[in-house]
């Protein structure tokens, strides 16, 4: 019976992870809102303009390394507004809005100056995005790829690897075509 009970978890368990990208890839990405570092106010995906974009999502602070993995190899080769939109958007809780200027005026002088237009802080209610972006953990970062029309066409999770760099790399080109 435990046995039984078990196996059936870590199937079910095994079903969402697969059933959780399956349902983002080929999906409009979800409407997020949220103000650059720069004060601008952002709208994913409408504020794309029809350009490919890739899109680094974070819920905890420390996944900012692993962002850095996978943007120290991207941004040397596409730029940062040039050939590929690039923004990366801290998702943080409603429960820290009070706190929003602090906290944003601490990542201003983290994140180099570039970089503050196309770094969108969203501060609010997460648990839609859970399910709509497929994040399996909060701690680690998630990598999307929109093409031209704001839909998912690639996701990647975690640190990057040199075969995943050049999938996000083919994904690109292939998108910018």
């Amino acid at each position: 019976m435990k046995r039984a009970l078990l196996l059936t978890i870590i199937t079910l368990c095994f079903s969402s992870i697969i059933y959780s990208s399956d349902d983002v890839l080929n999906k409009t990405f979800p409407t997020i809102k949220g103000l650059s570092l720069s004060d601008n106010e952002v709208i994913f995906p409408k504020d794309l303009n029809g350009r490919v974009a890739v899109l680094s999502v974070a819920f905890k602070q420390r996944a900012q390394l692993c962002i850095n993995t996978w943007a120290d190899e991207l941004l040397p080769k596409y730029g940062i507004d040039k050939t590929v939109q690039y923004y990366e958007i801290p998702m943080l809780g409603g429960q820290w809005t009070i706190t929003r200027n602090w906290i944003d005026g601490g990542m201003r002088g983290g994140v180099p100056r570039p970089l503050h237009d196309f770094t969108v802080t969203y501060y609010g209610p997460l648990r839609q995005y859970y399910k709509s972006l497929g994040i399996e953990s909060k701690k680690s970062c998630y990598i999307y790829v929109l093409d031209k029309n704001g839909v998912v066409m690639g996701q990647f999770d975690g640190y990057s690897t040199p075969e995943q760099i050049n999938q996000l790399f083919e994904l690109i080109d292939s998108l910018n075509e």
